[in-house]
This record gives structure tokens, C-alpha cells and sequence, in this order.
């Protein structure tokens, strides 16, 4: 079935992110004196939701309490690292391809709703989606829950609908809901090593761009096509 809409996903996709998310969990690491880690330990055991990853970087059980501190110096190192963090690089250009070609787009994310939306008027790219949704309340573990209810917000049927993410846990939730999704794995940088994407059997992109193609009934050229 034609593609009608695309729901993008927000850190990692839209925003240019990964970095300084990696980067904030090895210093949070560091400042709580736990292990060392590097960018490669995390692409290799990150999942969702976050308490089961920092033990699987940490490789133990950590204590309500550690989970807690781990999580408010991964918060402070993040707002430092946010800083240099600007929108993907072809991200505007692909929102602006998706809307001449006459199709709809939405956001949605796992971060706090009331966080999300400054940020996505602050980038001057609100005006693109139909519907902006951040995570609100207590459940947040998996974006399943949260893509059933955007979609009936949207009154969407998930067969015209394509999910463009960049996790695991975005493919799982558009095969929960019954939609297609394409995984944009932005290389060394990726929040996800490859290796993740083909035990799943994900489609892998390159870019924003090869997203938009790909919706389109176009082929995409370049490294992971």
C-alpha cells in the first residue's frame, strides 16, 4: 500500500543527537565511579527501556538508588553535550520533500511531552507535523503504547503509515501496530550497532533522505542502502 504518512521519531532521527547521548551515559558512568565504558559497549547492549541497559553496561544488578543517581548525572552531562547538538544534518530538507509530495507527517517521541515541544518550535519545524507527541506520565519503558494512541489521535490506518526511527525499539513498536518502518542508522555514531537492525530484520536507510525516497517508491543510493 501506498505510504499517505510518516511518523518521525525525535533524538537520533530528527535531532542530531546520538553523540551527546552516548557521550552524557559515559560520563554519568564515570561521575557515579562505576565501570568504564566506551561508545562501543554502548551500541552493543543498548535497549529499552533504560534500567535493563545500565545494567548491561554496568554487568550487574544496580540498586534503586544507583539507577536514580545514574539517572540524574546522565541528565546533567546531556544538557551539557545538548549544546552543540543541532538537527540531522538532511533533516529539513527531508520534511520539506515529504510535504511538496503531498504527504502528512507527524512526531513522536519518548522524550517528556512538555520538554518536546519547546524544542520542536525552537527549531522552526512545527509547522511540518500534523501532530506533536512527547511521552506523558510514568509510562515510558516502550514506544508501543504511545504509537497505538498517536495514531488514533491522528485517526491513521497503520497500513498507509510508515515509522522512520532509529532504534530497536522503534521497529518493534511499528510491528506491534501493524506498520512498516525504515531505521536510519547515522553509522559510528548510531545508538545501535548494525547487528542489531538484522536480528530483528529491519530495513536499514542512510539517511533522512533515503527515508523520504523510499516512501516515495524511489530507490536510494549509498553505504547501508
Amino acid at each position: 500500500m501506498t505510504v499517505r504518512h510518516i511518523v518521525w521519531d525525535w533524538n537520533g532521527t530528527i535531532l542530531g543527537d546520538s553523540r551527546a547521548l552516548i557521550a552524557a551515559t559515559i560520563d554519568a558512568f564515570d561521575t557515579c565511579g562505576l565501570p568504564p565504558i566506551t561508545r562501543a559497549d554502548y551500541q552493543l547492549h543498548h535497549v529499552q527501556p533504560i534500567p535493563p541497559f545500565y545494567e548491561r553496561l554496568a554487568g550487574r544488578p544496580l540498586s534503586p538508588a544507583e539507577q536514580a543517581r545514574l539517572g540524574e548525572c546522565f541528565r546533567v552531562a546531556y544538557a551539557r553535550h545538548r549544546e552543540a547538538v543541532t538537527l540531522t544534518t538532511d533533516a529539513a530538507v527531508a520534511l520539506e520533500r515529504w510535504a511538496a509530495a503531498g504527504g502528512t507527517q507527524s512526531l513522536l517521541s519518548m522524550c517528556p511531552h512538555e520538554e518536546l515541544v519547546p524544542l520542536v518550535t525552537a527549531a522552526g519545524i512545527a509547522p511540518f507535523f500534523a501532530r506533536v507527541d512527547g511521552s506523558v506520565g510514568p509510562d515510558v519503558a516502550h514506544k508501543a503504547p504511545h504509537l497505538a494512541r498517536h495514531l488514533e489521535g491522528l485517526s491513521l490506518e497503520p497500513a498507509g503509515v510508515l515509522l522512520v526511527g532509529d532504534s530497536v525499539d522503534d521497529a518493534r513498536a511499528a510491528r506491534e501496530c501493524g506498520m512498516r518502518c525504515l531505521v536510519y542508522h547515522c553509522g559510528d555514531e548510531a545508538l545501535h550497532s548494525r547487528a542489531h537492525f538484522t536480528d530483528i530484520d529491519a530495513a536499514v536507510v542512510p539517511s533522512l533522505g533515503a527515508a523520504v525516497d523510499a516512501a516515495l517508491g524511489r530507490a536510494w543510493e549509498g553505504p547501508g542502502s
